[in-house]
């Protein structure tokens, strides 16, 4: 990833299983990351460049979604919350989950894969 410049990668339905803690490790990166640990498939991970200010942050009990975020300390700017998100189709995107995340501080970026179709977001109004 570095060969690229690619300094924070968020990564939905990772598959990863938490028997294998070192799996898909990258060099210079931290990895964070959430497991599916009820079923297959899903979970959340997180990768940030070694150089950049980054702490883990703890995600608080979701109803529907999965996630895996940390605070992103620059400076000259405010810490923004980065959270990678996963949405399982076909749970609803409910408030209470995004209130929750977006809980986690004042400048808070949600990445992800919401498997939201147009009506579910309240886009669509008539059919």
């Amino acid at each position: 990833m570095s060969e690229y410049g690619i300094d924070i990668a968020l990564i939905q339905e990772s598959y990863l299983e938490p028997n294998r803690p070192r799996a898909c490790a990258i060099a210079g990166y931290v990895q964070l990351r959430t497991d599916r640990t009820h079923a297959r498939r899903g979970g959340t991970a997180l990768y940030y460049n070694r150089s950049l200010h980054c702490c883990p942050i703890t995600i608080p009990p979701l109803v529907n979604m999965e996630a895996t975020g940390c605070r992103l300390a620059m400076t000259g700017h405010s810490t923004i919350v980065i959270v990678s998100v996963y949405l399982p189709s076909p749970k609803p995107l409910l408030r209470s989950d995004l209130r929750a995340l977006l809980g986690l501080g004042d400048a808070v970026i949600l990445f992800g894969d919401f498997n939201c179709k147009k009506s579910q977001m309240g886009l669509c109004r008539n059919g």
